[in-house]
């Protein structure tokens, strides 16, 4: 049974008025678009008061004035904040990193060279000698100068100061002359101990480290605490040779040393900027500064300037996001004439809470602070779960008035996330509760909520400490204020658009109204029905978290038609003759039938919701009145002429539950009449009976549009036995002196 999802517009007892209902919708969708970009435009345009400049200045320009502050006035610094985040970012060092590969690969190298030399096979020593940096020709020429003794010193020193220059780690010349250029005079970087065997981060001064272009001069320090005895031409082959087996093994990690200047901007706290009423902005004859400009630019309101590509791109997402939730309401709203009232009222009061919005910013502006505080947030949230009796719709509207919200230039992104916050948590502290004494309870636990999220925020925004008690007192008023408006006007609206809030239904449950009254004077078999089906629709609504107010009203009128003749329906005949013995079985029929238009219209003239005028047209849907219809089925085969009985005659006219308290009504209307029939009523006897009811509803094809799943009316099931089972529970046999 799945839900339908068709659009608004085509509900039922709109149709006629279509193109009007439309327009209206489409005219209202579009002020709220409208309103949504233009006021955050008009709330950066009007300031409380302004700074007026009698040159247009530019940084570094001389001032030809002196410009006071107006007002006490705090903002986000933008510039000082970027220029200490761009400050902590530089404090990061370049990174570098050591690399084992390079290492042991030049070690390899040298390694292979030196067991070459000591083997003095020329062939092997051309084959070890590196691809570049060495002329092969030049180097055995060289090599061949040298005496017997040299040749074995170089290539006993050569591995030796290969594996000392690893270990000081060589640099690339390139890239710390890029660091250099960059104003870095130390860097930090990963080096090998004695024993290269494992590494350390340190930072070390530039000037102390080895490039490919400084080779030289290392060697001469490496050898000059050392007894040996070189030619020059013995030295400049082994520089040449650890040159070009040695290539550098500490690299600069350019991606590591980004990483960590962006955590170092984004963990940099933002600037706040305390302005205060007489302070110098700009003094005559003194530099004219950004900051200075935009001190200037943010008192006037006009620090942001909006393109029209911007005007356009908000335009577009404020229109999704409310179209977004315009569809989430016409799909979840299971009865379709109500979705036109919610839409009306859904883009109203958005409208008006924006409007009001304008005017809490414009009027409150040096409170600038605690706007989040003080914009009505939780009104509109609260009017849509209340009407509707669904948190879901609350949760919508919050969520599509914190985006229209966003766009305010006293607002930003984490006030959207304060706002959304607040009132997800406000929503579940709501209960749908049957007396509006109730709502001060739930507004106290609201308050206590939204002050517990305002503290939290208030130390994630680092704000100042002196506003949080004023941030307090704002949003506790702000939460009484919704909480007083809310009340004042659900009882309007459910006056006059006759919506079925729970507060609504409550009072329609009492016994007392005129028409129960009527119902238990005239009919009190049908009365006393109709209390115990009411029970019953109320605690299985209750058990599958369907509308169980609206099933107790329900079940309360459904049978009020039955009031004008009461004398028709067995159980207020009393035992006595029944009417229905004289009578045609089509004309019985249609009497029995009867009480079901009766009721509806009995329910009009007293007011009754649409949503109760459903249950009673549809508790019977359009199922068979079989004790008639087979009467007259006997009756027809008995006659010696033939007679045609029309099934239609025998059939309830009205349309089958759309709903599920209309199914849960139907069937507990069935199983309670029924259940008076059993002899020896035993649980089982009570579970049969339901299942015979059940399976007779659905092969008539009743229940196919309420919704109920299977599971659903599994549980249904247990509440109508258990309830049947204590109504009609055996009593023990008193004696004519005493009893209970």
């Amino acid at each position: 049974m799945a839900l339908k999802t068709t659009s608004p517009l085509l509900s039922d007892g709109v149709d006629k008025y279509r193109p009007r209902t439309v327009l209206i919708l489409c005219l209202l969708f579009l002020l709220n678009v409208v309103l949504g970009v233009l006021i955050p435009i008009l709330s950066e345009s009007n300031a409380l008061y302004s700074v007026e400049l009698v040159y247009d200045y530019q940084p570094g320009e001389l001032a030809n004035e002196d410009v006071v502050a107006p007002y006490d006035f705090s903002f986000d610094d933008e510039i000082a904040t970027r220029q200490l985040r761009e400050r902590r970012a530089a404090a990061v060092l370049p990174q570098f990193d050591f690399s084992y590969a390079e290492s042991v690969r030049s070690l390899a190298l040298t390694r292979a060279l030196v067991q070459a030399l000591e083997s003095g096979d020329e062939e092997r020593i051309l084959a070890a000698l590196p691809s570049d940096g060495i002329d092969r020709n030049s180097f055995l020429e060289v090599w061949n100068a040298l005496d017997a003794e040299e040749r074995t010193t170089l290539s006993l020193i050569l591995d030796d100061s290969v594996l000392a220059l690893l270990q000081t780690g060589l640099f690339s010349s390139t890239e710390l002359a890029q660091i250099s250029q960059e104003g870095y005079t130390s860097v930090d970087a990963e080096l090998p101990d004695e024993a290269v065997s494992s590494l350390a981060r340190r930072i070390v001064d530039t000037a102390s480290l080895v490039g490919e272009d400084g080779i030289v001069d290392w060697l001469i320090d490496y050898f000059k605490d050392y007894d040996i005895k070189m030619s020059a031409r013995g030295f400049d082959l082994l520089s040449r040779l650890v040159a070009s087996l040695v290539e550098p093994n500490v690299r600069y990690n350019a991606l590591t040393t980004e990483d960590l200047r962006r955590e170092a901007r984004e963990s940099t706290p933002t600037v706040q900027a305390e302005i205060h009423r007489g302070d110098y902005i700009l003094r005559y004859d003194t530099i004219v500064t950004e900051q200075a400009l935009q001190t200037i630019r943010m008192i006037n309101g006009i620090s942001v300037d909006v393109s029209p590509l911007q005007l356009i791109g908000r335009f577009i997402f404020l229109a999704v996001i409310l179209y977004v939730a315009l569809y989430f309401i016409s799909s979840f709203i299971e009865r379709k004439y109500r979705v036109i009232v919610y839409t009306y009222i859904f883009l109203i009061t958005l409208a008006i809470v924006l409007i009001l919005s304008y005017l809490v910013t414009f009027f409150f502006q040096q409170q600038s602070q605690m706007v989040d505080q003080i914009i009505p947030f939780l009104f509109l949230p609260l009017l849509m779960s209340q009407l509707t009796s669904r948190k879901r719709m609350g949760f919508v509207a919050g969520a599509v008035y914190s985006c229209f919200i966003l766009f305010f230039p006293t607002t930003g992104a984490m006030t959207f996330f304060y706002l959304v916050f607040s009132i997800e948590v406000s929503l579940l502290f709501m209960r749908f509760s049957v007396t509006r004494l109730d709502m001060l309870y739930q507004g106290f636990y609201t308050a206590l909520a939204n002050i517990f999220i305002t503290v939290v925020f208030h130390f994630i925004l680092d704000k100042p400490l002196a506003i949080l008690f004023q941030e307090v007192i704002a949003v506790t008023m702000n939460v009484a204020l919704s909480y007083i408006l809310i009340g004042l006007l659900l009882p309007l609206l459910e006056h006059f658009l006759n919506i079925p809030t729970v507060f609504r239904l409550h009072e329609l449950s009492s016994t007392d109204s005129p028409v129960l009254v009527r119902l238990r004077t005239q009919a009190i078999g049908t009365y006393n029905h109709s209390v115990n089906v009411s029970d019953m629709a109320y605690n299985a609504a209750k058990e599958i978290g369907a509308n169980a107010e609206l099933a107790k009203v329900g079940g309360l009128y459904h049978d009020i038609g039955k009031s004008d003749h009461p004398e028709y329906f067995i159980e207020n005949q009393g035992g006595g003759p029944n009417v229905h013995d004289e009578m045609k079985y089509t004309l019985s029929a249609a009497v029995i039938k009867s009480h079901v238009k009766l009721g509806v219209e009995k329910g009009k003239e007293v007011g009754l919701p649409q949503e109760v005028l459903d249950i009673i047209e549809q508790h019977h849907g359009n199922d068979i009145i079989s004790f008639f219809y087979n009467k007259a089925m006997e009756e027809a085969k008995a006659s010696r002429t033939p007679i045609q009985v029309n099934e239609e005659d025998f059939r309830y006219n009205a349309e089958i539950p759309q709903t599920r308290e209309a199914g849960i009504v139907m069937l507990a209307d069935c199983f309670e009449a029924a259940s008076r029939t059993l002899k020896k009523p035993t649980t089982l006897r009570y579970e049969k009976l339901f299942t015979s009811i059940l399976v007779g509803k659905m092969n008539g094809n009743q229940l196919d549009d309420c919704m109920l799943s299977m599971a659903e009316i599994e549980k249904i099931k247990r509440v109508f036995v258990h309830q049947a089972f204590g109504r009609d529970h055996m009593r023990i046999q008193y004696t004519k002196e005493g009893g209970e």
